[in-house]
């Protein structure tokens, strides 16, 4: 397999206006220490705001090259960990950008503390969106228990932001005996699905999830970012309605 499912790597791929994603390397799932030998890709994306300042959402492992790009766009201002999953690289963009403020998902910090990884957190993510980029990011806490994340919808591209809430691997893609694995979980292109460690969460939590569900839906996205697996980039109506169901009768 070669660096990652979607290359070019660590290039700046315009998705809307003022929006675009960096498919990143290859990275490996680690259960109590050991790697395991099971690559999944990685996908940052990053929202121009109104002020001309950069929010960097699940930044990837950091590449010189990368931040130069990204320095000719804007200020990098906002390193955003969606989950307590996707903080790993977010250190290393801030010694390169000690005035980017870090922004923490629930139970990130102690994560980041057990697997001694350097990163200080600034500020916590709130269920409604910051000052710092209300005018351009909605947002809202996807309750799925240990693996709740903040989604965030992009106003002017009307682009919904995931990390792991949906998962759609592209089952061509992966190798044995993984594509197997995934191809039971049910997580893959073209129908993917909610991740598999959210569902009994969110049955138990219905009227967080019915709010949240409720929010997702009064956006109305013309695409889906996921950070892991093939993006929704047409027809998202009725992603949506298959994996959260319609509004109320």
């Amino acid at each position: 397999m070669g660096a990652s499912l979607y290359e070019p790597i660590n290039v700046y791929k315009p998705i809307g206006p003022e929006i675009g994603i960096v498919d990143g390397p290859f990275e490996y799932l680690t259960v109590g220490g050991v790697r395991l030998p099971l690559p999944f890709t990685t996908r940052m994306t990053i929202v121009r705001l109104s002020d001309g300042s950069l929010f960097l959402h699940s930044p990837i492992k950091f590449d010189e090259a990368l931040a130069g790009e990204l320095q000719r766009m804007g200020a990098i201002r906002h390193l955003v960990s969606p989950n307590q999953f996707h903080y790993a690289h977010i250190g290393e963009w801030s010694k390169v950008f000690p005035d980017a403020i870090t922004w923490a998902s629930p139970h990130v910090r102690q994560r980041a503390r057990a697997r001694r990884n350097d990163v200080t957190f600034a500020r916590d993510l709130d269920l409604n969106p910051t000052e710092d980029w209300r005018q351009d990011i909605d947002q809202t806490l996807f309750p799925g228990g240990y693996f709740k994340e903040f989604i965030f919808y992009h106003k002017t591209s009307r682009t919904l932001i995931l990390t792991d809430t949906i998962i759609n691997v592209e089952l061509d893609k992966m190798p044995e005996p993984w594509r197997t694995a995934t191809k039971l979980s049910g997580m893959y292109h073209p129908r993917g699905q909610i991740f598999f460690g959210m569902r009994l969460p969110l049955l138990l939590q219905r009227r967080k999830a019915n709010a949240a569900f409720a929010k997702i839906r009064s956006w109305r996205p013309e695409r889906i970012v996921l950070s892991h697996g093939r993006c929704f980039d047409s027809d998202c109506d009725d992603v949506i309605r298959r994996l959260l169901g319609g509004p109320p009768s």
